[in-house]
Parts: structure tokens; C-alpha cells; sequence
């Protein structure tokens, strides 16, 4: 049985950005996980406001080449 992942595509009109809840639902982690990541610096991210973060899509398909971290669907 195959089964499909949903990917998320940038749009031509700029680059694509992922909230930290969807980065949990993509790599089904805990939000203190992800937010890790980005404390360590390891996964860039951008602060919007004063306390939400976005991830671009390009930066995500990286650190998922990088560590093996397939995104599955939920």
C-alpha cells in the first residue's frame, strides 16, 4: 500500500513559510522539540512579533535532508 504525503509548495510569488504548529504536525513532535531545534540553531527561523516564529519552506527541506527527517502526513 502506498500512501501519499502531502508536501507544502512554495508559491511563485515568494517563498513559503511554516508555522511551528505545522512543523509539529509535518515531523510529529512536541513544540518544546521544535523549539529546540531553534534554540540551537540548528533549524533558522524568523520571530514575528513578539512571540510567533516562521520557518521557510526552504530552510525545513534542508534540515529535513540533513537529519533524516521525512515529513509524514497526520
Amino acid at each position: 500500500m502506498h500512501v501519499s504525503i502531502p508536501r507544502v509548495v512554495a508559491s511563485e510569488s515568494g517563498p513559503a513559510w511554516l508555522t511551528i504548529s505545522q512543523l509539529c504536525r509535518r515531523w510529529q513532535l512536541g513544540r518544546k522539540t521544535v523549539y529546540k531545534f531553534i534554540d540551537a540553531r540548528i533549524l533558522p527561523a524568523w520571530k514575528v512579533g513578539s512571540h510567533l516564529y516562521r520557518v521557510a519552506l526552504a530552510d525545513v527541506l534542508l534540515f529535513e535532508s540533513q537529519n533524516r527527517l521525512p515529513p509524514t502526513s497526520a
